[in-house]
């Protein structure tokens, strides 16, 4: 089993080699550490992805930044225990996070935090 995954990780090189994972486990660690199914999961994914993070680290590192952006902005149901969003909530919410920090652009598909 991949233990490591699953938990918070602790050092800069998990942190690393974890946006490197296939894309299950990675989904598997999205989803235990902000409760997000596999559907919402896709449409970060995709919404990413045609925002202009081609590459797929990039747009791991920016998924998981808006998946703790989602976490600091109210979007966690306490009662409930995972991310609630509202009718077209997760495209509205990844377009104010795309704006406050996705600003600049590389061609690569690469981005680098304002």
């Amino acid at each position: 089993m991949y233990a490591f995954e699953l938990n918070i990780v602790n050092s800069q090189e998990q942190i690393d080699e974890l946006f490197h994972l296939p894309d299950r486990r990675f989904f598997d660690w999205c989803a235990k550490s902000y409760s997000i199914n596999k559907g919402i999961f896709n449409v970060i994914d995709s919404w990413l992805f045609d925002y202009g993070l081609k590459d797929i680290v990039s747009r791991r590192k920016a998924m998981d930044q808006y998946l703790n952006y989602l976490l600091l902005h109210g979007f966690y149901n306490e009662k409930k225990l995972y991310l609630q969003f509202g009718k077209k909530g997760v495209t509205e919410s990844l377009s104010d996070f795309a704006a406050q920090h996705l600003s600049i652009m590389h061609c690569a598909g690469d981005y680098v935090e304002a």
